[in-house]
């Protein structure tokens, strides 16, 4: 044991077994202190050298540190000689998985989870992975299979993983211009979770696709009723459509029909400052953001869109004066280096 004092410069700290060397490597995580939980691990793997737990340990350390060769080497190493019918056996397959998952292999990474699956169909390590990763390979109905298997697992309904599954479905058949394929994939999911935010992006982005305005719209405006806080992700959208069914004074119309159910709703306010902007009523636009910055003086898009405005009604002093106080809230977040400390 000479040789662990040592290198630890005779501190007193050098761990005299493999559990002590295991708790101070979890201490020196919890610390954030990496260079001493690997030193620590080292030596408990030195201790003994059949401690499958400071092997995997030490492997997720790697992970952690972006050594992705390193700790996929330890993993191969193990189930050398673990059978995957073995607990500890499977966890090294998994975390075999996520190594390769986090290097960009992904064909590899999904070949370990199905093994584990192949021993235990309900390893919800495995289970959550694949529903991960398949996706990314283009394999949705496999992925759609193991989202049931895994909500039946964790004992809860599986509507809302596999629509979004779906859509994630849609979305891959329409960037390879399959439309038709991806309109029964967002409408199929939609069915199942009706309350699905990107579900009815993306299908009023295939109906806008095909020309069908007016179900484009119906569908960007489920949006907010949902979830408020998406609101901004539709509203160009949603303005856009109402001009080109003629229907302009339409749009803010509806923002002032959101406004009134919930007066907090920053999107909506925002959304109509930018059309009564762009439509020349500038003062009630500033009196909107005026609103909004008084609430939130840090409020970014605001103090943009203050000093958009002012700049295009050429007020330069008041513009010069938005566009400072814009720095300075860019500053107080830390998003931009402060004045001071760059002289």
């Amino acid at each position: 044991m000479g040789w662990l004092s040592r290198a630890f410069g005779g501190d007193a700290r050098a761990p005299g077994d493999v559990d002590s060397a295991l708790e101070s490597a979890l201490l020196a995580v919890l610390d954030r202190d990496l260079d001493r939980a690997e030193a620590m691990l080292t030596a408990a793997v030195r201790l003994s050298s059949e401690d499958d737990v400071a092997y995997l340990a030490l492997a997720r350390l790697y992970r952690m540190r972006g050594e992705v060769g390193r700790a996929i080497r330890i993993h191969q190493n193990l189930l050398l000689h673990r059978d995957l019918r073995s607990p500890l056996g499977r966890i090294a397959m998994n975390d075999l998985g996520a190594d390769f998952a986090q290097g960009g292999f992904l064909r590899r990474a999904i070949a370990c989870y199905e093994q584990v699956l192949a021993q235990d169909p309900r390893d919800l390590v495995a289970l959550r992975a694949l529903v991960r990763l398949l996706p990314d390979a283009r394999e949705f109905e496999r992925a759609i299979e193991l989202a049931r298997r895994l909500a039946r697992a964790e004992g809860r309904d599986a509507s809302a993983s596999e629509a979004a599954l779906r859509v994630a479905m849609a979305d891959a058949a329409r960037a390879e211009g399959r439309s038709e394929e991806a309109r029964k994939a967002v409408k199929k999911a939609l069915r199942q979770d009706p309350d699905s935010v990107r579900g009815w992006i993306v299908l009023g982005e295939l109906e806008a696709e095909r020309g069908h305005a007016r179900a484009a719209l119906d569908a960007w405006l489920r949006v907010p009723e949902i979830d408020r806080r998406a609101g901004p992700q539709v509203y160009p959208q949603i303005e856009a459509t109402y001009a080109a069914l003629e229907r302009t004074r339409d749009f803010e119309g509806w923002l002032r029909g959101l406004l009134a159910a919930r007066p907090d709703d920053h999107g909506a306010r925002l959304a109509l400052a930018r059309t009564l902007a762009a439509r020349g009523d500038d003062e009630p636009a500033l009196a909107e953001l005026a609103g909004l910055l008084e609430r939130g003086p840090d409020d970014l898009e605001a103090r943009a869109t203050l000093g958009r405005i002012l700049l295009a009604e050429a007020r330069d002093a008041e513009a010069a004066k938005a566009h400072r106080e814009l720095i300075e809230a860019l500053e107080r977040q830390g998003l931009l280096r402060a004045r001071e400390s760059l002289a």
